[in-house]
């Protein structure tokens, strides 16, 4: 299987582009071309988070969080928020985030650990501009 096909079925059984649709985004972003090259070997996944409702996380190999983000999209007061976080600092990082082991409202492979963040205004994924 190429790696366009292997994406393809991931954000597909992930449910990805209803939920980009249901949070008011063009599906687009995530059916791209070029995303598969940067993206297959991410875990895409949606959790249904309690202060925000449903959110798409694109989780990277967690060892390679310094240089490649983890990513989530998101619905807070009515606007579309595009969260890019890394493990070490990115030039555009202007808050931090580490969730307890705990937590039910994130992926369970992030908790644990300090992530550098940054809201960025564009909703493009990060790897694919």
């Amino acid at each position: 299987m190429s790696d366009q096909q292997a994406y393809s079925e991931m954000i597909k059984r992930g449910n990805i582009l209803a939920i980009a649709h249901k949070l008011g985004m063009d599906g687009n972003l995530f059916t791209d071309p070029g995303m598969a090259e940067f993206y297959s070997n991410h875990e895409w996944i949606v959790i249904n988070n309690n202060e925000v409702g449903e959110v798409i996380n694109a989780i990277p190999t967690i060892s390679r969080a310094d240089s490649i983000p983890w990513e989530e999209w998101f619905i807070v007061d009515g606007q579309i928020r595009h969260h890019v976080l890394f493990t070490s600092k990115h030039q555009k990082s202007n808050m931090t985030w580490e969730g307890h082991p705990g937590d039910k409202d994130h992926p369970k492979q992030v908790l644990g650990m300090l992530w550098h963040v940054y809201n960025d205004d564009n909703l493009t994924p990060f790897l694919n501009r």
